[in-house]
């Protein structure tokens, strides 16, 4: 009984120490600046043949190109059949990572009979890796990519699939709530927040982070440092683009709750494993979604075999392509 009187004594201990930490952190946040509004409006510009998709495309590459700091390896490319498909794909990369995350399963997609495209998102991909480039990322150039990268895709595909990982998976939600021609959103582990918070403290800690002077850069290792993962991206990132991140997510889950999603069907999947993303904030898009009359299936990855944050880089710590590429091309391919 002893025993079991100390076991309780600590167990109230540790919630009193959680419950205090979650005060803090709001009362900390109301001394921050508001988080700034987002209007997130959609004005498409689809391109009406593959012809113009490809001109898109090839202008696109060239400015690229041209900048010179841009990793030949991140830069966005598309596997092609050489005519519009029936079916083209878009895969969003995620946080401090590039196209080259997609190498291996845009493979499998264009193998499928997908014209497939893979995008850079603002700030990534620089071949200066350690620059912290993403230290002035903001929302409103990630919401910017979604129109743009979604006309491009309608002139490779009649009917246009977008997906995105993370940070990706943020713009992914962004095009489901937004594009009514697109015919499947697939947001996959979308950054709506951080997993070891209540989804309730969310707008609490963005407030927070994007009020914090001066940003903090994080190793995504911080034994290996610069080492960690050099094919697929940067080895840490800015802790004030996590809070831009996290606010391009809540005025989508904004919208979500206030109207239906545009795309005609919706497919979240998420992992009942991952260390980093908010599986309530997830849940709760879910519930707007549906609630709301969207088309929507989910699915969550089992807590074993365990699963990374990044299910889809074939160098990422953990990763299992093995196990994920069967399914996400099982989910995404048949769907609705």
């Amino acid at each position: 009984m002893r025993f079991l009187k100390v076991i309780g004594y600590i167990l109230l201990v540790l919630l009193a120490l959680v419950l205090a930490a979650y005060l803090t952190i709001y009362l900390w946040a109301l001394a921050m600046p508001a988080i700034a509004p987002m209007a997130l409006t959609s004005s498409p510009d689809p391109a009406s043949s593959y012809d113009e998709a490809m001109a898109r495309f090839d202008a696109l590459l060239a400015a690229e190109q041209a900048r010179g700091d841009i990793d030949e390896k991140c830069l966005p490319y598309v596997l092609t059949h050489g005519q519009r498909t029936t079916r083209s794909i878009i895969l969003f990369h995620g946080l401090t990572a590039c196209p080259f995350q997609y190498h291996a399963l845009a493979e499998l997609f264009y193998e499928q009979g997908y014209n497939v495209y893979v995008p850079r998102l603002p700030r990534h991909g620089y071949l200066d890796r350690t620059s912290n480039a993403l230290a002035d990322l903001t929302a409103e150039e990630l919401a910017a990519m979604m129109d743009a990268t979604a006309d491009l895709a309608a002139g490779l595909g009649e009917e246009v699939t977008m997906a995105g990982l993370s940070l990706g998976g943020n713009v992914a939600a962004q095009g489901g709530q937004l594009r009514a021609d697109l015919r499947l959103a697939v947001p996959m582990s979308p950054a709506f927040g951080f997993r070891f918070a209540p989804d309730f403290l969310t707008p609490a800690l963005t407030r927070l982070i994007l009020g914090l002077s001066p940003d903090i850069y994080i190793w995504w290792d911080p034994i290996n440092k610069a080492d960690f993962q050099a094919e697929s991206g940067y080895p840490g990132f800015s802790l004030r683009a996590l809070g831009e991140i996290y606010r391009l997510g809540l005025a989508v889950r904004a919208l979500a709750d206030d109207q239906p999603p545009a795309s005609q069907a919706q497919l979240v999947i998420s992992n009942w494993g991952d260390p980093a993303v908010s599986l309530g904030a997830i849940d709760a898009l879910n519930a707007a979604w549906q609630r709301n009359g969207g088309d929507l299936a989910t699915y969550r990855f089992p807590l074993l075999p365990w699963l990374p944050h990044d299910f889809i880089s074939t160098d990422a710590v953990g990763a299992n392509p093995e196990y994920t590429y069967p399914k996400l091309l099982e989910l995404i391919t048949t769907y609705p």
